[in-house]
């Protein structure tokens, strides 16, 4: 549902996206299970507990920090490469299907497409690769770049809109903060962008929309009927 009249597709938009839960949707939600299965793994050997305590510890931590590696760093000084490489191993994970009509409404989005992540970049970039879509993204800010802290911290957000200064795609002087579209399964992580002037997108199909929230869809291939391609 569009909580505004529609969105104007042009050249001068930045598509922001999160990955888990909005590139795929919440019916492939087995594919965000296996890799938090390997996190509270890796918590379980972290604080030494069983692993219903380390799911809870996980899901406390989520809550508190932003993320699970948060307080893993903050209260147990994990080094974060440690904590992907642990969490990554492909033979453990499952991936998003193949999804040729994603890739035609990414194809379809004028401007700059870029995912914004709290995971480290080669897990988002080996979902997009299954599902064919790497082609229509062009790059990932991940939790790397953000220096470890990621949404819904403001850092998180001042680094990006730097990085987009950088990469060229984004003059701050120039341009409306509202061209830059999140779009995003967790209303934590969309408010400080909606704080920033961005243009916000729920993309979950699960909760309701509160008033500040620009658009609302359940699906990433609802974004279709909400654009607006015609010009004035």
């Amino acid at each position: 549902m569009a909580l505004n009249v529609g969105i104007r597709n042009d050249s001068s938009k930045i598509w922001l996206f999160d990955y888990d839960l909005t590139l795929y949707g919440e019916e492939e939600r087995f594919v965000l299970n296996s890799l938090d299965h390997r996190i509270s793994l890796f918590v379980q050997k972290v604080v030494g507990c069983d692993f219903e305590t380390a799911h809870k510890v996980r899901t406390d931590y989520l809550e508190r920090f932003g993320t699970t590696l948060s307080g893993l760093m903050a209260l147990h000084h994990t080094n974060p490469e440690d904590f992907f490489d642990f969490i990554h191993e492909p033979e453990y994970l499952v991936y998003p299907k193949l999804a040729p009509e994603k890739l035609a409404l990414l194809e379809l989005l004028a401007g700059h497409r870029f995912v914004f992540t709290n995971g480290r970049g080669d897990w988002s970039r080996a979902g997009m690769a299954h599902m064919k879509i790497d082609s229509a993204i062009e790059d990932v800010f991940d939790l790397k770049l953000m220096n470890w802290e990621g949404k819904p911290h403001a850092s998180a957000y001042e680094k990006i809109e730097k990085w987009l200064e950088t990469r060229g795609v984004w003059d701050a002087k120039a341009l409306d903060k509202s061209q830059i579209v999140l779009l995003e399964d967790s209303l934590r992580n969309l408010e400080p962008a909606h704080e920033r002037g961005w243009t916000t997108i729920l993309v979950n199909p699960n909760i309701q929309a509160p008033s500040w929230v620009d658009f609302h869809i359940p699906h990433l291939l609802n974004l279709r009927e909400i654009l607006i391609t015609s010009s004035d």
